[in-house]
């Protein structure tokens, strides 16, 4: 049972904060308040209350009195100057003959089905009225957020330019992020008693390696552990992937070493260090790509923050919410 376009809909949190449902003529909706002038545009109370109507009802149930009025205004006055700055784009994206086929918003729309697994088209159109909408509304809403995608990459994405220093600055910036972690090569005896027993167990076997024998072989014979028949050979293991107590061990013992006998809440281990691979950078032409990716979408953000703002500054706006 689908709960929640919000689960199940890649595009729908954008939906809700930043679209309006499809807009009738303004002649038809004659006893409608204006709530903010955009340009030679206006927003609507009905738009704004569409959007409205789902995020109201959870503030309703969760919260009361002041607290709820307050919470109300805030997300009131958020939600409209997403509608404004959705409309300021649209806007600019028909002064530039921006425009998106219908092939493209079937070819979204595709998209969107196939990676949340709606089996068939109905399905869609149930989750789809779960949350007010009808097919051509979500369909109304995908076209405009495709077209401000379309726009932005035009006026935004394509003056994005990122250097050579940058990227070899952000590398050296952010090393523990590029950086392979310690490793430890280690063989290990599990014994599941976490009585005296156990622990006696343990002492015995620690006594005959300290004497002379082979922990794989004694691991062969003795340990708990699935890994007894490879003689508790577990690999290279990543340092923050074990137990903290058997992770102290590792970590501190050189190779060859073998630790004391270590306990756990339920076990009790005995471990080896066969061999050790210190931390190390990651060589910069393995991470340039996540580098550039990341550089780009900070770089994105700064640009169109500043241009939706130069946007604004140079249009008329005018809210008339109370």
């Amino acid at each position: 049972m689908i709960n929640s376009l919000r689960k199940k809909i890649f595009y729908v949190t954008t939906m809700l904060l930043l679209s309006a449902m499809p807009n009738g003529s303004i002649a038809a909706i004659t006893i409608d308040k204006i709530v903010a002038v955009v340009n030679n545009e206006v927003i609507t109370q009905s738009e704004l209350d569409e959007i409205l109507q789902r995020p109201r009802r959870e503030i309703n149930e969760k919260f009361d009195g002041e607290e709820e009025q307050q919470l109300l205004n805030k997300l009131t006055r958020e939600l409209l100057n997403r509608l404004i700055e959705k409309r300021l784009q649209l806007q600019v994206a028909r002064q530039k003959n921006i425009t998106v086929g219908k092939e493209d918003v079937e070819a979204a729309l595709n998209d969107i089905k196939l990676k949340n697994a709606f089996i068939d088209d109905e399905a869609f159109k149930r989750a789809l009225a779960q949350e007010g909408m009808t097919l051509e509304q979500y369909k109304k809403e995908l076209e405009d957020q495709l077209t401000i995608m379309k726009l932005l990459t035009r006026e935004v994405r394509a003056n994005i330019v990122i250097s050579e220093e940058e990227i070899k600055d952000y590398y050296k910036n952010n090393e523990k992020q590029y950086a392979l972690p310690e490793e430890a090569h280690l063989r290990i005896m599990l014994f599941k008693e976490s009585d005296d027993a156990g622990m006696k167990k343990a002492a015995d076997i620690l006594s005959e390696i300290k004497n002379g024998a082979n922990f794989a072989d004694l691991a062969k014979k003795h340990s708990d552990d699935p890994t007894a028949k490879d003689g508790g050979d577990i690999g290279f293991i990543k340092k923050g992937q074990m137990f903290p107590e058997l992770e102290k061990a590792a970590f501190s013992l050189k190779k060859n070493d073998v630790s004391d006998i270590i306990k756990t809440p339920s076990s009790y281990y005995i471990i080896k260090v066969e061999d050790r691979k210190e931390a190390a950078p990651i060589p910069l032409e393995k991470v340039r790509s996540d580098i550039e990716k990341a550089l780009y979408e900070k770089k994105a953000d700064f640009i169109y923050d500043q241009w939706l703002s130069d946007l604004r500054k140079n249009s008329y706006v005018e809210i008339k919410l109370q």
